[in-house]
């Protein structure tokens, strides 16, 4: 049974490492850091494990974990690293376009950014968002709504 549970646990591991990672760098803004975050917030998920009272509860309990482990290594180190974007861009357009987006990213607060990336990069309901964020549902969709608003400023700034 202990083997059973262990081996469901690293097969949900494997499948969410991605969005894991994505989601501390959107807070940490440094590969090391979101590494980091990862890696302690899987030994911490596997030590509370018998903690689980549902497998279908992994997803946000673990990226509660990984919050809060990003947030500790932001405390520790006190930086911010700059954030990288993903996306290369097809033609010399797009990449200034990518790169106006990625700035106007960058600059939002921690609390916009990290709604931002579970929203649009990793697509979690608004729903899903607060229960990993601890935030009520309206906060997360103020928070998204105030995000795209400081971007699209940030956007027009930078073409005039």
């Amino acid at each position: 049974m202990v083997r059973e549970r262990a081996d469901w646990f690293f097969d949900g591991i494997t499948a969410l490492r991605a969005d894991m990672f994505a989601y501390a760098f959107s807070i940490t803004k440094s590969r090391e850091d979101a590494e980091d975050a990862v890696h302690n917030a899987i030994i911490k998920a596997f030590d509370g494990l018998p903690k689980l009272r549902s497998e279908a509860k992994l997803k946000p309990w673990l990226l509660a974990i990984l919050r809060n482990e990003c947030f500790l290594l932001i405390r520790r180190r006190k930086r911010f690293a700059e954030l990288e974007e993903s996306i290369v861009p097809s033609d010399e357009k797009d990449f200034e376009e990518g790169m106006d987006l990625s700035s106007a990213v960058g600059s939002l607060s921690v609390e916009l950014r990290e709604v931002l990336v579970l929203y649009y990069k990793l697509g979690y309901s608004t729903g899903e968002i607060a229960k990993t964020v601890g935030i009520p549902r309206g906060t997360v969709m103020s928070r998204l709504s105030r995000a795209r608003e400081l971007i699209r400023i940030h956007m027009e700034g930078e073409k005039q």
